[in-house]
């Protein structure tokens, strides 16, 4: 009898520590389970912080960064975009009186896949707002600017001016069609309703014209060593792709900052410091 007790105080204790275990494996996994999602969570609103944060722009290759008042509330504010083909987000920071940024916009730089793309972003003279330059990069002429104003909570696409040439002769007459469009951009599907340029057999009508002739800018590379070096990065360390000789004709695709994007003859891109640059 006292081994029958004996054993079966055994068997309840060798039971009773399986439970135990049984019980601490699952919780083990619902408390495993529960570290994943808040670790998710907490990447997924890291993600999102690093993406609404200016800093995460500054010294950014792939953005450019412009400063005005866009509210005029007397604070310097940001309007960041990507360069020329690498991208097409815009973003706008209003400044503190602490000294920092805030996003208050995220929409486009109005870039084209295969069409105009970004030029420079200016503030407006006089008004709220800035300026949204593009412009097509292949031939011919056509440039397009997107004056965009806060109004209380939301954005405006007030209106677009577009620029462009009825053909390339020195008689060549220059179309400029300022077009209305009042477009809330933060609303889904505001781009479907951007009203497009006049059809070209009513420009003359709706549009004002200039004898523009060869008012068109053409740039071309001066050094004074006889040529300058194409550029894979914006620095003097960086490798070289081409050497371009003075006189060279050449494409101006960004000209923000101290160096150029441009474009040779040969079809390659790279940067060129500004003071190679010169109007023709």
């Amino acid at each position: 009898m006292k081994r029958f007790i004996l054993y079966f105080a055994l068997f309840a204790g060798c039971s009773q520590t399986a439970d135990q275990k049984q019980i601490t494996h699952k919780e083990e996994h619902q408390i495993t389970n529960e570290i994943d999602e808040k670790s998710s969570s907490v990447q997924n609103s890291s993600s999102q912080k690093t993406r609404g944060t200016f800093d995460t722009y500054v010294n950014n290759q792939a953005f450019f960064i412009k400063t005005f008042d866009i509210n005029k509330d007397g604070i310097a504010d940001k309007v960041v975009s990507n360069i020329a083909y690498q991208g097409e987000d815009l973003f706008v920071f209003f400044g503190n009186t602490a000294g920092g940024y805030g996003e208050v916009l995220e929409t486009t730089n109005f870039s084209e896949d295969g069409g105009n793309i970004i030029k420079d972003i200016v503030e407006i003279p006089g008004s709220k707002g800035f300026m949204v330059k593009t412009y097509f990069p292949d031939r011919g002429y056509y440039e397009k600017e997107f004056y965009i104003v806060p109004d209380n909570n939301t954005w405006i696409l007030k209106h677009t001016i577009y620029k462009t040439m009825s053909d390339v002769s020195d008689n060549a007459v220059k179309y400029i069609c300022d077009v209305t469009q009042n477009i809330d951009i933060t609303k889904s599907g505001w781009s479907e309703k951007l009203k497009p340029i006049p059809d070209e057999n009513e420009r003359s009508k709706k549009c004002r014209m200039e004898n523009a002739g060869n008012s068109i800018k053409q740039y071309v590379i001066q050094d004074p060593d006889g040529y300058t070096n194409l550029r894979k990065d914006k620095s003097t360390s960086s490798p070289i792709s081409q050497k371009i000789n003075s006189g060279e004709n050449i494409e101006v695709i960004n000209n923000t900052g101290d160096w150029f994007l441009i474009k040779t003859k040969k079809g390659l891109t790279g940067y060129v410091h500004k003071s190679r640059v010169q109007v023709n």
